[in-house]
Order: structure tokens, then C-alpha cells, then sequence
């Protein structure tokens, strides 16, 4: 394969290049008043460098020694592996790393979604997007650290961070409740929650 390359470039210079030499010492030599036969040996001196040329590059890339390519990692598989070993690992391991259960991490995706607050891209899904988000928030991760982990650059995970957080700040209307002249017992009666929370 590779000599084939090596011809096919060597044609092409011989095409370009040689011509163009063999014009220019045509001319040179139609000034001087010289027989045919120095002009044909010129060519011949010529055509002769141009073929040795060729036969050195086509050797060299012979006798190249070429380092096969490791296989590139797949970053989506290995995505969506460190995902699924977050959530299936025990209650232990996904609370230390996202701060909640799955099924609430899939209920704030429904929820997300629902009110129309988070879209799924090409790119990423609604679960690694909050996900993302989650561990960035609960245990106060550097972007470069994330964006190593999810095979993602850097600008990446700052946007969708950002898109999340906004959406996140537009749930208080549906969450956070005015307050009201009526508190329940349970609330008003516990040192804990009162005055600050209500159901």
C-alpha cells in the first residue's frame, strides 16, 4: 500500500517538477549554440537523479518500521458504564456520589422534564445531565475532574451545568409555597421546621 502511495507521488512530482527542469534547461541550452547531444545527455542525467530519487523514498517506506494504533477508547460506553455503576452499586455508593436514591434522581428527571425545564440533546441525555450536576453540587467537583470522568470537555460540562442550575431555580414556583395565615400543628409545634418550612 504504502509503495503504491510512493509511485503515485513519484509520478506526480516526475509529471510537475521534471518538465518544468527539462523546459528550463531546454531554454538554457537553446541560448547556447550546443548539439543535440548535450542536450540529450542533460536529460538523461535528469531523468537518471529523478528515478534514483524515487527508488530511495520507495525503500525507505519499505523498511519503515510502523507502531500499530492502540484502539481509541469508547468514550459512550465507557460513559454509560461508570452511569449504570453509580446507580447499581448499593444505596451506600449512589448516595456518597450524587447525595440521593435513584428513584428520586429519576423522579427530579420526570419532574424536569414534565415542566418542561430540561430537554434530552444529541449529545446527552436528562440523566447524565443531572447526574452530572448532582456531583458537581454534592461533593464540590472541579469541571476538569467531571469532564475527565464522562470523556467530555470541559466547556461541555460548564454548559449543561449551567442549563440544569437554571432549570433547577425555576422549580421554587411549583416547590416553595407563600406563606399563609393557617400552619399546621405538626409544623408550627416542631422547633425544627417552624417558622421556616411549611407542608
Amino acid at each position: 500500500m504504502y509503495c503504491i502511495d510512493c509511485v503515485s507521488i513519484l509520478y506526480a512530482f516526475f509529471n510537475i517538477y521534471f518538465l518544468k527542469f527539462l523546459g528550463f534547461v531546454i531554454r538554457k541550452l537553446h541560448f547556447h549554440v550546443m548539439d543535440s547531444k548535450i542536450i540529450h545527455a542533460a536529460c538523461m542525467r535528469a531523468a537518471i537523479t529523478m528515478i534514483a530519487i524515487g527508488i530511495a523514498i520507495i525503500e525507505q517506506e519499505r523498511n519503515r518500521i510502523y507502531i500499530p494504533r492502540e484502539p481509541r477508547i469508547n468514550a459512550i460506553a465507557q460513559r454509560e458504564f461508570y452511569i449504570d455503576s453509580i446507580l447499581n452499586r448499593g444505596d451506600k455508593h449512589y448516595v456518597e456520589q450524587i447525595r440521593m436514591k435513584p428513584v428520586v434522581l429519576y423522579r427530579l428527571c420526570d419532574v424536569l422534564t414534565s415542566r418542561d425545564l430540561l430537554r434530552s440533546t444529541q449529545n446527552m441525555s436528562i440523566r447524565e445531565q443531572v447526574i452530572v450536576f448532582l456531583q458537581i453540587v454534592g461533593q464540590n467537583q472541579r469541571f476538569y475532574f467531571i469532564s475527565g470522568t464522562y470523556y467530555r470537555s470541559v466547556e461541555t460540562i460548564h454548559r449543561y451545568f449551567r442549563i440544569i442550575l437554571k432549570a433547577v431555580f425555576k422549580l421554587y414556583k411549583h416547590l416553595i409555597k407563600d406563606l399563609e395565615d393557617t400552619v399546621p400543628a405538626e409544623i408550627m409545634n416542631n422547633q425544627r421546621f417552624y417558622p421556616y418550612f411549611k407542608v
